[in-house]
């Protein structure tokens, strides 16, 4: 079995079972009757966890940028220069590392020069996902609300619509030194703003074998060669002794597949080597139930089968990630370029009418987020630990107020969501070195058949899915005298007490925080917005490098394990 991914071993009772692990571990006999093990192998580490994996994103769509982000100078609900203070406040808390916009299949259609100047001057447009946009949230805006994050921005540029030309000047605008002599630059502090914007990451189209176009991956990389073969490189300072124009590039993204379309990778990446290779491939993977669920379900009307069956398809990421990783390889066989999954999360095919929201396209795509939703997250960002030598950055989509949201808004009413606790337990794990774990637990059989397609709406798997979903899944990583360990239980109704080893060190303290709730649908609403929230975990007392600790039912936990 390959070293460089963890396995998940099927047993029904392991306190009596010898257990072989990589062919050169037995698990030891319990004690106590346990019924699953993790071993943490940290002579195994996988690579640095980059914070970036923890991004996010906010498009022009429903009720994400207008209600969501931004209110209005002028408005009574609490604002930073206009922009929903909540807003600020719950993205700090999660340490939110970079920020992408204006999309998403918005930012196909987007002009950048209609959203700076005045606020009254802006023209108001006809846009994707058939909105009027007034304009009033531009460039200034969202680099105003980078700022009072404290995140990176990461601009998606219009390739379908617009020519290279205009992609330049955005990167002109917004990077070039104040003082210069630059005439976009000097338009940008006429605007308000003096100095450089800085921005790093920048994705040249967005979804372009769709909404950018439907092009294939022969004609992006046609785009790609024509976009990136000369821009202005501002705000990248030059290494050490090197001359201006050897500069350090900026991060510029290619657009990627669809969920584990590898034949796009394959076409792209062999079209694109003859210009600027990427910084990373960015890929969209979302997880939808089964035909019938994506047609005529929602966020919270499911039950067991369809709950079981959308966590086996979230499982999928990691069939996504080593697959286009393959596929990179082929033609870049030093692994330069990472993946970027800057949209992923739980789309359902009928959005969840909010509480006290109104249906319409100014809250399309609004879906609530249950306890199914926590879950989700849990497995997905532990598949990117998993894999932190392929991972570059992840944008779970979207922030607020779309698909998998961690945070709900309308009007004056504000709550964050079960996802939003997952990304707070797993803080830890940021700039550590992930480990390579190994799980034994009782899988669980998926009983619906209906496995392809694979993702969001149109994504077609080369892979099939996982026929099981692991009994347990998570990822642990070392950072200083701490290891973390955050672990999913997917069980409906068998909470798992399992032996942890912590193989050549021993763990002098324990402490962990769960998120459960009474009942898998379970939620925050306006109404309730404390009706899920993470606890203080109970913990056994370890001993050496062992610890034995019981994970409840359909559970996010993490531990943190002090070293001796």
């Amino acid at each position: 079995m390959p070293s460089s991914r963890r396995h998940f071993l099927e047993t029904t009772s392991l306190a009596a079972t010898s257990l072989a692990l990589s062919g050169k571990r037995l698990l030891a006999q319990a004690a106590t009757q346990v019924d699953a093990r993790i071993d943490i192998l940290p002579s195994e580490p996988i690579g640095t966890i980059a914070p970036e994996i923890y991004s996010h994103f906010i498009e022009h769509l429903g009720g994400v940028i207008y209600d969501g982000v931004w209110v209005g100078e002028k408005s009574k609900i609490p604002n930073v220069n206009g922009i929903r203070k909540a807003f600020i406040d719950a993205m700090k808390a999660v340490q939110a590392p970079v920020l992408r916009w204006p999309g998403g299949c918005f930012a196909e259609s987007y002009d950048w020069r209609d959203g700076i100047g005045p606020a009254a001057k802006r023209p108001q447009r006809s846009a994707f996902w058939d909105q009027e946009d007034t304009n009033r949230y531009g460039t200034h805006e969202f680099m105003e609300t980078c700022r009072a994050i404290g995140c990176q921005p990461y601009l998606a540029a219009n390739l379908r619509a617009l020519p290279a030309r205009d992609f330049y000047q955005w990167v002109e605008y917004c990077n070039a030194p104040a003082d210069s002599g630059n005439t976009l630059a000097n338009e940008r502090a006429a605007n308000g703003d003096k100095q450089p914007f800085d921005v790093q990451f920048w994705g040249v189209g967005n979804e372009s074998w769709g909404c950018g176009g439907n092009q294939t991956a022969e004609e992006y990389g046609e785009a790609w060669r024509r976009f990136t073969t000369w821009y202005p490189r501002y705000g990248s300072e030059p290494p050490a002794g090197a001359e201006p124009s050897n500069r350090k590039d900026l991060k510029l993204i290619a657009c990627g597949p669809n969920g584990d379309d590898v034949a796009w990778t394959r076409g792209i990446m062999r079209s694109i080597t003859a210009g600027h290779l990427p910084y990373g491939l960015s890929v969209h993977y979302y997880t939808s139930g089964d035909a019938k669920l994506f047609a005529h379900g929602d966020a919270l009307q499911f039950d067991d089968a369809h709950y079981y069956d959308l966590l086996t398809r979230s499982s999928f990421m990691e069939n996504v990630i080593t697959d286009h990783w393959a596929a990179l390889g082929e033609v870049d066989t030093q692994h330069k370029v990472k993946l970027v999954v800057d949209e992923w999360g739980a789309w359902y095919g009928k959005s969840t009418e909010l509480k006290g929201v109104p249906s319409g396209p100014q809250y399309n795509l609004s879906q609530q987020s249950t306890m199914r939703d926590a879950l989700l997250t849990g497995i997905t960002l532990d598949i990117f630990q998993r894999h932190a030598d392929k991972m570059a950055m992840a944008n779970v989509a979207q922030s607020i107020n779309c698909i998998h949201s961690l945070m709900l808004a309308r009007e004056d009413k504000f709550t964050v969501t079960p996802a939003f606790h997952v990304f707070q337990m797993y803080l830890p794990h940021r700039n550590a070195q992930s480990l390579r774990v190994e799980f034994a637990a009782p899988s669980i059989t998926n009983t619906l058949a209906t496995l392809s397609p694979v993702g969001g709406a149109s994504a077609v798997g080369s892979t099939a899915p996982v026929p099981r979903l692991a009994g347990l899944s998570g990822s642990a990583s070392i950072k200083d005298k701490t290891v973390t360990l955050t672990v999913v239980n997917p069980h409906l109704d068998q909470p798992l007490t399992t032996e942890i080893a912590l193989h050549g060190m021993t763990i002098a303290s324990v402490k962990g925080t769960v998120l459960v709730g009474q009942n898998i649908h379970d939620h925050n609403d306006f109404d309730h917005p404390n009706a899920v929230h993470p606890t203080a975990a109970a913990t056994g007392t370890p001993s050496g490098g062992r610890l034995t600790h019981t994970f409840p039912a359909a559970s996010v936990t993490s531990l943190e394990l002090t070293l001796a």
